[in-house]
């Protein structure tokens, strides 16, 4: 299974910095990570890329968003209008669909006190659970269910200096996260050697978040490992 397919919100993106779907591929090099994650992502996105792909003799790693997210298909001009002219997640616009995550438009305000409430999300949400956990125990995947919510509250244990003050964790509490508990749960074999080195050459880096060159400083980092780790 050198397919790894990974699913997640903009806990997974590492438009911040490195999250753990890239530190992943660090620490798997002959590994593919296939990434599917996107800022204030919701299941039904993911669930919908989910199908799209539909992962068969590989690992699935799914970390869940929170439930009450509302992704929207843009089908008539009045809702491209509203997710042109947001003026904070008009960005956040993927193959037809908008991703409004915390949006206070009114009409997705509205959606969510009038329309889909609590109860429904939950539901929902559910349910997307149960279905895509039998599309892959019937391909013949290994997977894990996690959410944000557990990264986030994991991520606590550590000190804020650490963190940075994001709400997404900083690279080396996204590595220990997959040391601690991702890679055990889904039962990966990583070269411990390799891992050290990563985890020194992270915690060797003076992380910014949203740093201009950030992409620049990761590939440089990963030089470094694959030139050592020979």
């Amino acid at each position: 299974m050198n397919n790894i397919y990974t699913f997640g919100d903009g806990f997974a993106v590492g438009h911040i910095w490195p999250e753990w779907p890239q530190i992943l591929q660090a620490l798997l090099p002959d590994a593919q990570i296939v990434n599917t994650a996107a800022v204030g992502a919701g299941p039904e996105w993911l669930v919908h890329k989910f199908v799209q792909i539909l992962p068969k003799n590989s690992i699935v790693i799914f970390q869940w968003p929170q439930a009450d997210r509302f992704d929207k298909v843009l089908e008539n001009q009045h809702w491209s209008a509203l997710a042109d002219t947001d003026s904070t997640y008009s960005f956040n616009q993927h193959d037809g669909w908008w991703l409004t995550s915390a949006s206070k438009t009114t009409e997705v305000r509205e959606y969510h006190t009038r329309f889909v409430q609590r109860k429904q999300h939950l539901m929902r949400l559910e349910t997307y659970k149960e279905l895509v956990k039998h599309t892959l125990e019937n391909n013949n995947c290994r997977y894990l269910f996690t959410s944000t919510q557990e990264q986030s509250t994991y991520a606590r244990k550590f000190p804020k200096n650490i963190r940075l003050n994001q709400t997404q964790p900083s690279p080396i509490v996204h590595y220990n996260w997959l040391i601690d508990y991702v890679i055990p749960a889904v039962g990966i074999e990583i070269k411990q050697s390799r891992s050290d080195l990563l985890k020194n050459l992270i915690l060797q880096q003076s992380w910014e978040p949203f740093y201009y060159d950030r992409t620049k400083v990761w590939g440089d980092l990963l030089e470094e490992l694959n030139i050592v780790d020979t």
